[in-house]
Order: structure tokens, then C-alpha cells, then sequence
């Protein structure tokens, strides 16, 4: 199927987990709700995170994600614990967007007991999630078989392309933005981080959806869209990790500096 020529888009949310920021949560349910618009929520099944330790916890987290499934939010599984190792020289990542990892490195039979363990959570919560968001974005070729293997999950929500694709025995709906911006063509995931956004954020979201919710698909929509992966997702792929790479060295000088 071709890339429309008009573009379309998603919104991710990651880190929710029972004691996640409350009132930026709650500003955001009440957005989408009035402007229709079915986000990408990444489940933290067993939080272990400090840092995302904000509010007093809610007793009633998991009846709250039901109740977002059924107005058609899409609940996906956010790792197990959030809790991250240093990605070594030696290990390959299937995407390069942070040097930390909760599953880069670690051995398919760990991987498979973790993945279990939060698909398990999951769905004794009443959330059976189809699709798998890592933590960092970071995850391995092992990851992908404990997936199969441990899960029926055949779903990710993340790579660098154009629109959603097939690889791997996986649908892969990318995620390439942290913000809305205008696209000419392509189906563009947002990715947002709730427990950290300012309330300047929280605005210019407003401001967005108020000009653009016509644009925004869910993730069934997005899931329709999706085909075989194109000699233009190869070349977007490329320049978006070298623009990272070129990212990360400036980084390190700063740092050196």
C-alpha cells in the first residue's frame, strides 16, 4: 500500500504505572477526550523506578486502563520494571536512541521470564496488550524471540520508517517525533512523556490538537496502513540514525569539554 500524500498521525504515551503524575495524566484523558483522539498508552506492569514515582499510588490504576481500552485507547506493555543497565560496545541494539536498556544484552531465557512476567501482570489486570513498547527504545534481536516465544504479542511500537511495516514476523508502527510538526506524507507516531511534561507542553498540545485532531488516527487505523518496508523507509532509517550518531557525539565532546 502507498504513503498517502497527506500525512497522519499517532500519539504515544509512555510510563504509565500506578504512580504516575496524576494531574498531567488526567489534563491529558480530559484533551483527548474532547478532541477524539485514541492514544498509544505504554503500561509499566511492575514499576520499579524511582523517578517515576510522583503521585501517591492510585488503587484504581488497572480498572482506569480498562477504562481506557474501552474507549479505544490502545494499552501496550512498557517493559517489566523500567529499570535500566549500560548498552556496552560489544552489544547491538536494534535501534540506537539511548546508551541505557531494561533488555539489550541480557540472555533470551532472562528476557523471555521478564517479558512473561509483565504480559502476565497485564492480563491478570485485564489487559491483554497485542503490542510491546521498550523501555528507552531499546531493545535486541533477543528481545524479538522471547516476544514469540513467551508472548502471543507480534506487535512494536517503535522503528524508523515512513508509515507502519512488516519485518521480522512484527508489525512496526515507528515512532520518529516528540512533538507535532507539519509532514508533507507518512503516518508520524508522537511520543510523549506525561509524568515530566511542563505546562507549556501541556498548552502547545492544546494548540496542536486544536488545529490538527482531524489528522490523528488510532492505532487500528495505523495498523491498516501497514505493508512491506519500502526503499524510502531504508533511506529515512538510515538518516535518522545518523542524525542520532552525530546527536550523541556532540554529546560526549560537550561532556569532554
Amino acid at each position: 500500500m502507498t504513503i498517502n500524500s497527506r500525512a497522519k498521525y499517532l500519539i504515544r504515551l509512555d510510563d504509565a504505572c500506578p504512580t504516575m503524575h496524576s494531574n498531567n495524566w488526567g489534563a491529558l484523558e480530559t484533551l483527548f477526550d474532547e478532541f477524539g483522539v485514541r492514544p498509544i498508552v505504554g503500561v509499566i506492569p511492575d514499576n520499579r523506578d524511582s523517578s517515576m514515582m510522583i503521585s501517591p499510588v492510585d488503587v484504581e490504576f488497572w480498572p482506569r486502563m480498562r477504562l481506557w481500552q474501552t474507549k479505544g485507547w490502545e494499552i501496550v506493555l512498557h517493559g517489566l520494571h523500567h529499570v535500566y543497565h549500560p548498552i556496552s560496545g560489544s552489544q547491538q541494539p536494534l535501534l540506537a536512541l539511548a546508551e541505557k536498556s531494561e533488555f539489550v544484552g541480557l540472555s533470551l531465557a532472562k528476557q523471555k521470564e521478564m517479558l512473561a512476567e509483565g504480559y502476565s501482570i497485564m492480563s491478570d489486570a485485564g489487559i491483554r496488550p497485542r503490542a510491546f513498547m521498550a523501555p528507552s527504545h531499546t531493545f535486541d534481536m533477543n528481545t524479538l524471540q522471547a516476544l514469540r516465544e513467551a508472548t502471543d504479542i507480534r506487535i512494536i511500537t517503535d522503528g524508523h520508517a515512513l508509515a507502519p511495516f512488516k519485518a521480522d514476523g512484527f508489525t512496526w508502527v515507528p515512532q520518529q517525533l516528540w512533538r507535532y510538526y507539519d509532514m508533507p506524507l507518512g503516518v508520524w507516531c508522537i511520543c510523549l512523556h506525561p509524568n515530566t511534561m511542563t505546562q507549556n507542553e501541556l498548552e502547545r498540545l492544546t494548540s496542536d490538537l486544536r488545529s490538527n485532531a482531524h489528522k490523528f488516527i488510532d492505532f487500528d487505523e495505523a495498523l491498516q496502513i501497514s505493508r512491506p518496508r519500502s526503499v524510502l523507509d531504508y533511506s529515512f532509517s538510515g538518516l535518522y540514525q545518523a542524525a542520532l550518531t552525530i546527536k550523541r557525539a556532540k554529546r560526549h565532546l560537550l561532556n569532554l569539554s
